[in-house]
């Protein structure tokens, strides 16, 4: 019976437009999030990676897997105060079911930041992204025909696809406010459009009327800093996105507190959660060490799904390291996600 179901989700896949992958860490990942993001940190340059899994328990090992890596760094900033550009190189792999349905992406992003006050303390940001991504699937594992009685697949004629992958072209832009009223408190507020130019992602041929264009996707984000105390403060964020007739909601918060009310000293922990409106609640946990910052988080399904799920949703891990070139001169007020 989950063979049916899994052949009747690849069929919905296939046939309406599909909508993006994300993390539910969402500001872990800031290149997939917003363009304008990139090279935007307190320091000069940024990696990380993120892996998620999901659906152990309803796809029997044939699991759901989402990974990413991401470099960015500032361009132009010779000191704290000025305006200056990133950029930055952002790769994501999505895997999903027996067929392995699988989207492969890669995406480069330009960026400018411009200081509306003096010390930094105000900042707009605009960016670009463009890139290349393969989608395919393992056509041979198909199945399109089942008994009627026994309701078990049997052998039949693959379904004739012009292509079991395509490759194709996106752009996407976004813009960032963000503001600083003190050292240690700042909020920020985000807009991204995504898939600007809506790629055919198809697997027929165009002319055969049968194209299928990714929906744009309008992406709005938020966050705050707010001190509670020297060493504790409260990170409340928010998320919408809408592509196509499919929306997503989310809003989270979390505390952060600091091992050392020294500025200086970065070292912290963070506890929170996270309600997707409808869907999940996330549980989640950070560690900065250093340059380095270690998320994990954890979804608790709460939707239709649940019967089959058992509220199991899915583990996600996200590991960031911040750099600067000259430690003295390119400490910024940033956000602070």
């Amino acid at each position: 019976m989950k063979k049916v179901i899994l052949a009747l989700a690849f069929l919905w896949t296939i046939s309406a437009k599909a909508q993006d992958v994300h993390f539910s860490n969402f500001n872990a990942q800031p290149l997939l999030l917003n363009p304008a993001l990139s090279g935007l940190n307190g320091c000069d340059w940024r990696v990380g990676a993120n892996f998620r899994t999901q659906w152990l328990g309803v796809s029997q090992g044939n699991t759901y897997r989402t990974a990413s890596v991401f470099s960015d760094f500032a361009l132009g900033k010779p000191t704290k105060y000025s305006n200056f550009a990133g950029m930055g190189l952002s790769f994501i792999s999505d895997q999903a079911g027996d067929l392995n349905y699988n989207t492969n992406r890669i995406d480069f992003s330009l960026a400018y930041h411009l200081m509306l006050k003096s010390r930094a303390r105000q900042s707009i940001s605009f960016g670009l992204q463009g890139g290349f991504a393969h989608r395919g699937f393992n056509q041979s594992k198909a199945l399109f025909e089942f008994d009627p009685i026994s309701g078990e697949p049997v052998l039949s004629a693959v379904e004739n696809f012009d292509a079991s992958t395509r490759m194709y072209g996106d752009a996407a832009l976004g813009v960032l406010y963000s503001a600083s009223p003190r050292d240690n408190s700042n909020f920020y507020a985000g807009f991204a459009l995504q898939h600007v130019n809506q790629p055919n992602i198809s697997s027929f041929n165009i002319n055969r009327d049968q194209s299928e264009r990714l929906y744009m996707k309008f992406t709005f984000h938020g966050g705050a800093l707010i001190p509670l105390s020297e060493q504790v403060s409260l990170m409340p964020s928010y998320l919408v996105l809408k592509q196509g007739p499919s929306y997503e909601i989310n809003v989270s918060s979390y505390i952060k507190y600091k091992f050392s009310s020294i500025p200086a000293v970065k070292t912290a922990i963070y506890f929170g959660a996270m309600y997707r409106v409808l869907d999940a609640v996330i549980l989640g946990a950070r560690a900065d060490i250093k340059g380095a910052q270690i998320h994990f988080s954890y979804d608790l399904n709460l939707s239709k799904l649940t019967s089959a799920s058992r509220a199991n949703g899915g583990p996600e891990i996200a590991v960031i390291y911040t750099g600067c070139f000259n430690r003295k001169n390119n400490d910024r007020y940033c956000p602070a996600f």
